[in-house]
């Protein structure tokens, strides 16, 4: 692990840095899942950040670094929503100006949630790429920080803060079941949890329409896809970054992929059974579930990473 661009001290020193800005997150023993897969079922439930979801990990640990003269230049990140809005929290409360660039296909209610934060919207394409390459532009002509939503040490390190609690908090946990985009959360997670504890099977969950961790593991280098489509806009970004391949390569056990479908159904079981409002992205590990084999009785987290759920998807998941 001594090559990897991150490790655990980094991630330690991340957890006390962004404290006051990000949420130590429940671990919550779910009754009626444990029931249902004959395991001892637990949830990270990152819904509960402050801005419901695990990404103002990474935002507030990158913004943090930044030095005076970085701050006044201001920063500009290309998302979906969900880091676009860490990002715009963050810079809110550090008084960094920020510009946030979304697919023209943005869940209103993100975008909403962005410009309430005070940052500037520019939509950009549909395409993941696209928004990474305006970004970057931006970032060029103004001399704004481009904060990358999972390729960069700094944010890894952040979100890998939630491995290093769950660990504290049930040091026995046997598996931990995270869902994939670009990887920056399961990096992180899988470098704190593997240098403390070798055992523990961090599984990784796709979208079998946006599979870029998947195919890169399976090609040998990071590739980005030619098209993405599911309904989970937090895991389509299309590609895995170079730092985030390295990361998994090395120390994820396994990457799975599931269907949209199971995805709804994830979505719908964790509200009805459990009581929990996740986003489709956050419900992403729970799809896995039957794919993984597990032992009686064996302690397994899955990340809800996130619980930003567009409204007429609640109603159709109703």
């Amino acid at each position: 692990m001594g090559n990897l661009p991150v490790s655990l001290s980094d991630v330690k020193d991340a957890s006390e840095r962004i404290k006051g800005f990000a949420y130590r997150t429940p671990l919550y023993r779910s009754e009626v899942l444990s029931k249902m897969m004959g395991a001892e079922v637990y949830l990270k439930l990152e819904c509960f950040q402050p801005t419901h979801a695990f990404k103002i990990r990474g935002a507030a640990n990158k913004l943090l670094l930044l030095n005076n003269e970085q701050r006044k230049k201001g920063v500009v990140a290309a998302s979906s929503g969900n880091h676009g809005l860490a990002v715009a929290y963050v810079a809110r409360m550090l008084g960094i100006p920020a510009k946030i660039v979304v697919p023209n296909t943005a869940v209103a209610s993100k975008v909403d949630a962005i410009e309430g934060e005070g940052a500037t919207i520019v939509r950009c394409g549909t395409r993941g790429r696209e928004r990474i390459e305006k970004a970057t532009e931006i970032s060029l002509e103004t001399g704004a920080v481009f904060v990358h939503s999972f390729d960069d040490p700094e944010v890894i390190a952040g979100q890998g803060t939630v491995g290093l609690e769950v660990v504290q908090d049930l040091p026995d946990a046997k598996t931990i079941v995270v869902p994939v985009g670009g990887g920056g959360l399961i990096s992180g997670i899988a470098v704190a949890v593997k240098a403390m504890n070798r055992d523990v099977r961090v599984i990784g969950v796709q979208s079998k329409g946006a599979p870029s961790m998947y195919e890169s593991l399976k090609q040998g280098k990071p590739i980005v896809l030619d098209n993405v489509n599911t309904i989970a806009d937090g895991l389509s970004p299309g590609e895995a970054g170079r730092y985030t391949f390295q990361i998994v390569k090395e120390l994820v056990d396994e990457v799975i992929l599931v269907s949209d479908q199971e995805i709804r159904e994830a979505t719908a079981i964790l509200l009805k059974k459990g009581h929990i409002l996740a986003e489709p992205s956050g419900a992403a590990g729970l799809a896995a579930a039957s794919k993984i084999d597990l032992r009686r009785g064996e302690k397994v987290v899955f990340i809800i990473s996130g619980g930003n759920i567009a409204l007429d998807f609640l109603k159709r998941i109703i």
